[in-house]
């Protein structure tokens, strides 16, 4: 069972166990059928971001409650590979016990879209275990400075903006427009909205944008051919930010 946790990917896994298992090649198997008649007296919660900076560390976390106080178990340890690479050797992260119960690991891993298993030992005998999923996205080449040329407001180093929508289009045509906008790794919150620069056309367009899960989304509407700038407004109490994005429009 798994329900999100802001922008966490948590998996409550009060069924998920295999008495005596320590083999870590063996996939998480299904809820009902480990659970049998019975419900293991140890509940673990795992707590992975559902997306992290390349240069920032992925935060894995894991908690232990037994008849609802927190109880240490064994050893928890987090097995991960890149999602296009599963055969080749699985890393192996060992978490620690931060306090009663909960427990943490920390990597710096390169971008790319992860999977994994989570291994949790308990002191009853008890292997809990199930499948985990994680993104790392390389921002670096987009991230805001203070020394930027056309940046005249204030701004935050901590900053990541990524562009999802398409470059080339075809003119007429409607634009989905969509960003990631991070801040230290988590969602930033702001005012968001685009200004729509077509060449020749002396009147800009501004277009407000959405938050939607993680991402500021829209859509824009270019009619006239050639180089147009979506010029990205991104404006709070802390900071006024903005970068352009060309796009192709053809005829």
């Amino acid at each position: 069972m798994k329900k999100m946790m802001g922008m966490s990917v948590a998996v409550l896994a009060t069924g998920l166990f295999l008495a005596g298992c320590n083999n870590s090649e063996e996939k998480a198997m299904d809820h009902d059928a480990m659970q049998g008649s019975g419900k293991p007296a140890v509940d673990v919660t795992v707590e992975v971001p559902a997306k992290t900076m390349a240069d920032e560390k992925v935060i894995f976390k894991a908690t232990a409650v037994e008849d609802k106080k927190a109880v240490n178990v064994e050893d928890v340890t987090f097995e991960i590979w890149k999602a296009d690479e599963k055969d080749t050797a699985h890393k192996k992260i060992k978490a620690s016990l931060k306090k009663t119960g909960s427990y943490q690991a920390e990597a710096i891993l390169a971008e790319g879209e992860y999977e994994g298993l989570y291994h949790i030992n308990d002191k009853k005998g008890l292997h809990h275990m199930d499948k985990i999923s994680f993104t790392v996205m390389d921002h670096s080449h987009e991230e805001a400075s203070h020394d930027d040329a056309d940046h005249d407001h204030a701004s935050s180093e901590n900053l990541a903006v990524h562009y999802m929508g398409a470059t080339k289009v075809t003119a007429g045509a409607t634009l989905p427009v969509s960003f990631h906008i991070f801040e230290k790794g988590e969602v930033l919150k702001a005012d968001v909205q685009v200004e729509v620069i077509e060449e020749g056309v002396e009147k800009h367009t501004y277009i407000p944008l959405t938050l939607k899960d993680d991402m500021y989304v829209g859509q824009v509407k270019l009619a006239q051919a050639g180089q147009t700038t979506v010029r990205l407004h991104v404006e709070n109490d802390q900071l006024h930010h903005h970068q352009d994005q060309l796009i192709t429009v053809t005829p």
